[in-house]
This record gives C-alpha cells, structure tokens and sequence, in this order.
C-alpha cells in the first residue's frame, strides 16, 4: 500500500499520513488498499482524499461458502473458507441482530431461532462491504468541521473533497482529476463513476 500525501504544511501532510496507515490497520483494511493520495490545503481550506481499493471477490450465496444444518429450532454454520468470516459475521449481524448470532469457533456460528431457508439464500457481495469499511476509515480522518463534500465513486475507487463552507468549482475540478488519475492506475476503460455533491451533518453516515 501506498500513501502519498501533498499539501503547503509538511509536517501536517505527514501527521495525516502516519495516521490514516493508523487507521487502516486498526480496521484490518491495510492489505485491501492499494493506493491512497491526499491532498491537504488549509489555508483554502480543503482537504481532498482519493482511495484505490484491491479487487473485492464476487458476490456469494451465504450456501456456497457455509455448510447449513438446523439445530433445535437453531441453526448451525461452518465457513468452508475462513477469508469470508469477517464480512459474513457482518452481514448475520445487521439482519438478525448480534444477540442471535453466537461465534462458537472462529469458522462455526450459532444462529438462534434462525431457519437454515433464512439463511442459505442470503447474498455476500465482500465488494460492497468493503466499500463501507474504507469510507468509515475515511470518516475518521476527516477534519472536524469540514462538513461540505464532494464524493465520487467508481469501482475500486472513491474520492472525497471536503471544504467547512463552499465547494469551489475549482474543488470539484481537482477531484474529478485526482479521481481519474487513480482509476487510470489500474484501468479507466469501463468503469462509471457516480458523482454527488453533499452537505453532511453525521460524519458516520453513507455516501
């Protein structure tokens, strides 16, 4: 992973820097990035972050990667592979709450009052999810009060411009070039970006 940083404060550019590489290993997102560049500009002020992920595997039904076997009114679970645990913990717990799910063994999952037809149709797309844990290690690092955004998404990479007031057009003009130019480090040809322009009140919240 790389993480290039510019700006007019060298020593903030390098502070942001440590901190981020932080961040992304706290999150066990360091081996899922594969470039990342900021551009840091406080006296504007701006504070622009572009982020090329690794490619994320396809999505998967919960019973091509889980054996599935009812167990007293319960159901019982072992991942066949231990890569896809994290993003299948994630999934079992936002639709059936983390009090139903019970992690026996770091491969084996108990679901409480579960049926296996609830669970063996449900879709793991590990591309998605990744995509919501790199813009919460983005969330995190954005300055307190640099509430109006400029985003921009496509398939492995997303671009934040945030500002305190107004988004300059000169803003915007940066970020679509920093964006391209991350695309194009892998291959621009295909890929649609989604562009909108936000004034965000909760840092924690979806693009």
């Amino acid at each position: 992973m790389n993480i290039t940083v510019e700006g007019s404060e060298e020593y903030g550019n390098s502070i942001y820097g440590e901190l981020f590489d932080r961040i992304l290993i706290d999150l066990g997102l360091a081996n899922r990035i594969e470039d990342v560049k900021m551009i840091i500009e406080p006296e504007k002020p701006l504070f622009l972050i572009s982020v090329r992920m690794r490619q994320a595997r396809t999505a998967v039904k919960v019973s091509d990667i889980c054996s599935i076997t009812p167990r007293e009114g319960n159901t019982y679970m072992v991942i066949n592979n231990e890569s896809y645990a994290p993003a299948l913990l994630a999934l079992l717990w936002k639709q059936f709450g983390r009090d139903r799910i019970e992690q026996l063994t770091r491969l084996e999952v108990l679901t409480h009052g579960i049926p296996p037809e609830k669970l063996q149709d449900l879709t793991l797309d590990p591309g998605e999810e990744l995509k919501k844990e790199v813009l919460d290690a983005i969330w995190r690092l954005l300055p307190e009060g640099f509430k109006t955004r400029h985003n921009l998404y496509s398939e492995k990479v997303m671009t934040i411009a945030s500002t305190e007031h107004d988004m300059k057009p000169e803003f915007v003009k940066l970020a679509e070039s920093v964006h391209q130019e991350m695309v194009a480090g892998r291959d621009l040809s295909g890929m649609e970006t989604k562009v909108e322009d936000e004034e965000e009140e909760d840092e924690g919240g979806e693009p």
